[in-house]
């Protein structure tokens, strides 16, 4: 990578404090027009990695070009060509976590819920089969996604189908949030699969505060 792109995409400098970090950059306050010209160029590197993270910017940004590169990268499937985010621990590609916190930052920045449930339905959709971290996650807890409640059951069903028992119980505590009922639906389901992963315990805590919450 040239010192032109690692500057683009990495470089930030604002309120006094300047590094080299591509998630600074995402949540610079102060977007520079000319900075946004040339990451739309980049799109179009013949290198997928360096377009993939010229998109994370321009997506966290609410640049539309961000949004038109995400669908050709879902479209064009990308992720079955290379690994963009492989997990430091478990050695699968977080890449579509990484891309729900893009379209966090999106959010903090002004772009409804709303203008971005499609590409959450599709995240949910690939659930099962896809490896998602916690970002995912975490946009579903703090976003109003309500509506996304029948897609949310349906990708924690399509996880434990799959055997991905802590992904899965990840959603837990969401669908609590989003209908009580669903504590005593699924808390028999969770407590059973303990002892098949013990982090899957922390999430059953997380789903009890919620539900004795509401």
């Amino acid at each position: 990578m040239d010192n032109h792109i690692h500057e683009l995409l990495y470089h930030y400098n604002e309120d006094g404090y300047e590094g080299y970090d591509l998630r600074e950059v995402q949540l610079l306050e102060k977007i520079d027009l000319e900075r946004v010209e040339k990451l739309k160029l980049l799109l179009h590197n013949d290198d997928q990695y360096i377009a993939y993270q010229a998109m994370l910017i321009l997506l966290a940004w609410s640049i539309p070009d961000g949004f038109k590169q995400l669908d050709r990268f879902i479209s064009e499937k990308w992720d079955e060509i290379k690994n963009f985010e492989p997990h430091r621990l478990y050695n699968q590609d977080n890449v579509y976590d990484v891309i729900t916190d893009a379209l966090s930052v999106a959010a903090l920045k002004g772009k409804s819920e709303q203008e971005l449930y499609p590409y959450i339905k599709y995240f949910l959709n690939i659930y099962g089969n896809h490896f998602f971290e916690s970002n995912l996650k975490e946009f579903l807890l703090k976003k109003n996604c309500r509506p996304l409640l029948q897609e949310i059951e349906q990708a924690m069903q399509s996880a434990l189908k799959n055997k991905k028992y802590y992904q899965a119980s990840q959603l837990f505590p969401v669908i609590v949030q989003y209908d009580k009922d669903g504590f005593n639906k699924f808390i028999d389901i969770f407590n059973d699969l303990i002892s098949q992963d013990d982090r899957i315990s922390y999430n059953i805590e997380e789903a009890k505060k919620i539900f004795n919450r509401l």
